[in-house]
């Protein structure tokens, strides 16, 4: 049973995490295409995708959870970053390859600063649920309410892509040509590789810390 539950927690979350994803890099390599409102629409249709699927990872970290099962929490959360990091890479080598550009991410104060809140965002995008259970597992007296912040933590992240990494990328597919800024190809690449190895790191920590 545990087995089980731990291959589908795995499952779901990367599939999840694929085509958010897909819907981003679907979005931006069609930045020449004539049809940009067919290509919105997908996008959202790709995003409803991702969300149904992720929306099973918190019922059944929950359900580990009432089984006061530390061990196959962490290892969930170890395993499913694993796939999700390397998921995330496979994905960025083909968006590159299909947009023919190579990786270039300028090295400049503005840029440093993304990084460290993109590593902050993407950190814990898509994987507040895992944290919020362990986290319950430590305090279960309030632990009915504690996995109840995913929606309120989920919502920084979400401001994060919603009003600055869309806009950005909007308004680089309204450019024209000669004022096209690719970096923020660039930008959208470093921060989502960069927060899927932190979730990785803080995976491998809290499982060798804590078991």
């Amino acid at each position: 049973m545990e087995i089980i539950l731990l291959v589908f927690i795995v499952v779901v979350q990367n599939i999840a995490v694929f085509f958010d994803n897909y819907a981003i890099f679907y979005l931006t390599s069609r930045y020449n295409s004539k049809k940009i409102a067919t290509v919105y629409s997908n996008k959202f249709k790709i995003d409803f995708l991702s969300r149904c699927f992720l929306f099973f990872t918190p019922p059944l970290l929950g359900l580990i959870l009432t089984q006061d099962n530390l061990y196959l929490l962490l290892l969930s959360l170890l395993i499913s970053s694993f796939f999700t990091f390397h998921l995330t890479l496979i994905q960025v080598i083909w968006f590159l390859k299909e947009i023919k550009m190579r990786f270039l991410f300028p090295k400049n104060l503005k840029n440093f600063i993304l990084l460290i809140v993109g590593l902050v965002v993407y950190g814990t995008y898509l994987y507040v649920p895992f944290y919020l259970n362990i986290i319950g597992y430590y305090f279960k007296e309030n632990s009915l309410w504690i996995v109840q912040l995913s929606p309120a933590l989920t919502v920084f992240s979400t401001i994060f892509v919603v009003y600055y990494m869309d806009p950005k990328i909007a308004k680089f597919i309204d450019s024209s040509k000669t004022n096209r800024k690719y970096e923020v190809i660039f930008e959208l690449i470093t921060i989502r590789m960069l927060g899927r190895f932190i979730i990785l790191l803080s995976s491998l920590f809290l499982f060798f810390t804590f078991i």
